[in-house]
Order: C-alpha cells, then structure tokens, then sequence
C-alpha cells in the first residue's frame, strides 16, 4: 500500500525534508522504529541531490514510502540521471567505507550505500523512465535484538 509520494527540489534542505516527509507518513501509519528507515532515506536523497542531475537547476527527487506489511516499508527515490549530457548513464555504486584496497572511500562521504547495504532488508537500483534511476529499500521498522 502506498504510503505517499513527493517530489522535491534537487537541493540539500530537501534532505531533511524528505526525513520529515517519511516520518510523518510512518508514524501516522503506525510505524514505531523508523530511524534506520530515516537514516538510509537521508543517505540516498543526499547521493541523488549530489551525484545525479536531480542537483542541477530545476532537479527534482521522488521519494515514494510504501508499506510492505506491518513492520516493514520500501522506499524508493528517484534521481534525474546522470549530472551531465556528457555523463554516461551509471548505477550507484557500493564502495566499501574504509581501508586502501579497491572500491575503499578515502575520505568521510561514501557510505551511503554501504548503509543501505548493512541495515536494509533488501536493496536495488533500477532504470525507469527519461534515463532516471531509482534506489529502492526495503527496511524493518520493528525493534532490533539489543535496542
């Protein structure tokens, strides 16, 4: 069931935002332990605002939150494509957060999608219409062993 969608200016204040959006929509469905869904939710409207063409002038992010039963939601965002005509079309890439080896993030930024990756359910990237692409999760909203 489709909780809402929103689209939002390609810009860095649509980053809290977009975690206002979402937790309004997940508590008022009942939803208790969001903070994973709204951490990973910043993480990804942060990549598409920075990484794709949803930061360049007039650059939109959807983000659609739907319930997958009681203690479950997806949400998926959805990026303008590549930041540049001259860019070729790409998918979101996994780094890994630290170290020197391939792939490694050398400085504080890059970890959205290792975050994604550790505390979602399931994950994926996909191509939709106008060359943009989506970055889809699925997470748990019900209380984690420890908390």
């Amino acid at each position: 069931m489709t909780l809402g969608v929103v689209d939002l200016p390609g810009v860095a204040h649509s980053v809290p935002a977009a975690r206002r959006y979402v937790a309004e929509l997940l508590t008022n469905a009942g939803h208790a332990e969001v903070e994973d869904v709204l951490l990973l939710v910043s993480e990804v409207v942060t990549n598409a605002v920075v990484h794709t063409g949803s930061g360049r002038p007039g650059g939109v992010v959807t983000v659609e939150v739907t319930a997958a039963g009681r203690r479950m939601v997806c949400v998926e965002v959805l990026d303008d494509g590549p930041s540049s005509p001259v860019v070729p079309p790409g998918v979101p890439v996994l780094r890994r957060p630290e170290g020197d080896g391939e792939g490694a993030v050398p400085e504080a930024g890059g970890r959205g999608l290792w975050l994604v990756d550790t505390i979602a359910e399931s994950w994926g990237v996909r191509r939709v219409e106008r060359g943009r692409t989506a970055v889809w999760m699925c997470v748990s909203t019900s209380a984690k062993p420890g908390r």
